[in-house]
């Protein structure tokens, strides 16, 4: 299914009570006090550029709408692979230009593929825009090459330069990049060499290097106060938690946030753990989650953990959802990124099977929301595939949001540019016996959006009250056999109301801040 641009759409949102249920009615009500701002939701554009950008710029528009507008996920959140120039790396797809030459001289025409997605996202409105790097460039690495080395000591300068004149370049070019993050999961080098993909090893005890050039790059150019810093993107809360004493306390109050993956898919009890801890050794430091992918399970978030094999099943989608859930409500983190968002890992051909892209298989990989046939190529198969997950994230990406102010564009810019008119959201405990730790509630000025999954077959009902006036509006449900379809608002039951919970299904209320 493919989806056209909408009309620029301004949301004041509210995000509220996200609860796992059983069969029956149950019962809870939004606190009044808030606990979290909501900062963004997204994902990645590593790798899949290289082969969209060969796509009919009639598809690469759709693709963009689908991602940044309204209309589709409507992300706030978008992450810019800044390319290392691939040197070792076996899969083309996996191996971006560098814009590297030499020290202080740069090739601004190389990686026209990941320049043209962060442009649409730059031309949409996306508020949040990182530039995040998987290596320095070759020349700069241990090994000379894209992967299976390491930083060098002793070029966090070099290194911290490039970034910075890449990142003043864009926004420069009116792209408002406002993230940037020197060390994508630094505690692999992805080798052997010839390797699957690029990446650069960064022993903990280098780490403060790095930030510090980076730091000190931003600082001469004047960008120190408008580009943050994100560290260090371990690929596990286990890898995070346990190597933040070799750094962070040198180069704290230069980090704007510390970004981790959960790729050890932690249990609630890890989670929190990671949290508490992280709270009690570096108080006032902001946690962000920003890259996860590939699993199985079931709707109900069991059955998580890495591995392959594709699903596109309300099923998987609910699962991937509890993750997003987990996240905000139990580690109370207030920024969300998937991985690459879009994939060529269907595990079968859709122009050989017509039910390939609909049906589970265990060849392929659960690490996007949209796909494309890798070999198109060959047989010009230029065809989005839309995933259930897809239809859950919207959830997530149009009615989560951050505050937000339109960045300064370019005249060429700003006539395609998608403004998200959000006060900035926050999060509100739902409390009362039917509360959980699957319960989660949101709130600006005008609107409350109440995200309710049911991840048993059997059709359920929640009854929610407001700690102040509501009004039903409408409301959007994922399902089965739905994708976000538009229905009837909930029902009045005395002081409360009843929202109608279908069985294995997502379900966004939405309300209007008023009496009815």
């Amino acid at each position: 299914m493919l989806i056209s641009s909408g009309r620029n759409t301004c949301f004041a949102l509210i995000f509220t009570s996200i609860l796992f249920l059983i069969d029956g009615a149950t019962s809870a009500s939004v606190s009044a006090t808030p606990a979290q701002t909501f900062h963004g939701v997204g994902g990645s554009g590593a790798w899949w550029p290289m082969d969209l950008y060969n796509f009919p710029e009639a598809t690469r528009q759709n693709l963009s709408a689908l991602l940044f507008s309204p209309s589709g996920l409507g992300l706030s959140s978008y992450r810019y692979n800044i390319g290392g120039g691939g040197v070792n790396v076996s899969n083309p797809v996996r191996a971006p230009e560098t814009f590297y030459v030499s020290p202080g001289v740069y090739d601004f025409s190389r990686d026209k593929q990941g320049v043209y997605f962060l442009l649409e996202a730059s031309k949409r409105g996306v508020p949040s825009i990182t530039a995040f790097a998987n290596t320095a460039p070759a020349k700069l690495t241990s090994g000379g090459a894209s992967c299976n080395g390491g930083f060098v000591s002793g070029t966090g300068s070099a290194y911290g330069t490039y970034l910075a004149d890449v990142i003043a370049h864009f926004r420069g070019q009116g792209v408002n990049i406002n993230y940037v993050s020197p060390m994508n999961e630094p505690d692999s080098s992805f080798g052997p060499s010839p390797c699957g993909q690029e990446g650069m090893q960064v022993q903990p005890s280098q780490r403060a290097e790095v930030i510090n050039g980076v730091y000190s790059a931003l600082s001469a150019k004047g960008l120190a106060s408008s580009v943050g810093i994100l560290a260090d993107e371990s690929s596990s809360l286990g890898n995070a938690g346990n190597e933040y004493a070799a750094w962070l306390p040198q180069v704290q109050d230069k980090v704007a946030a510390l970004v981790h993956h959960t790729y050890d898919f932690p249990s609630d009890a890890s989670y929190t753990s990671y949290i508490s801890n992280t709270n009690r050794l570096y108080p006032g430091k902001l946690t962000w989650m920003s890259e996860i992918c590939c699993s199985l399970g079931n709707a109900d978030g069991s059955g998580k953990g890495w591995s392959g094999g594709y699903d596109p099943s309300i099923k998987n989608a609910l699962m991937f959802s509890s993750l997003v859930f987990q996240s905000f409500i139990l580690a109370n983190e207030t920024h969300y990124d998937f991985w690459t968002l879009v994939s060529n890992q269907l595990g079968c051909s859709p122009l050989n099977n017509a039910a390939c892209a609909t049906t589970a298989n265990s060849n392929g990989w659960n690490d996007g929301v949209i796909y494309y046939d890798g070999s198109y190529a060959t047989n010009k198969n230029y065809q989005l595939f839309i995933k259930k997950q897809f239809w859950v994230y919207k959830h997530f990406g149009n009615f989560v949001k951050r505050a937000y102010q339109p960045p300064t564009l370019l005249p060429s810019l700003q006539p395609r540019m998608t403004i998200f008119c959000s006060a900035g959201s926050q999060r509100r405990p739902i409390i009362g016996s039917d509360a959980n730790k699957f319960t989660m509630a949101v709130s600006d000025a005008s609107t409350y959006y109440i995200l309710a999954t049911n991840p048993n077959s059997g059709d359920t009902s929640l009854t929610l009250t407001f700690p102040d006036a509501a009004c039903a509006n409408r409301a959007h449900r994922t399902s089965a056999s739905e994708d976000f379809v538009q229905l009837a608002g909930a029902v009045r039951s005395g002081t409360g109301w009843v929202l109608a919970l279908k069985g294995t299904s997502l379900t966004t209320y939405i309300f209007d801040r008023r009496n009815c």
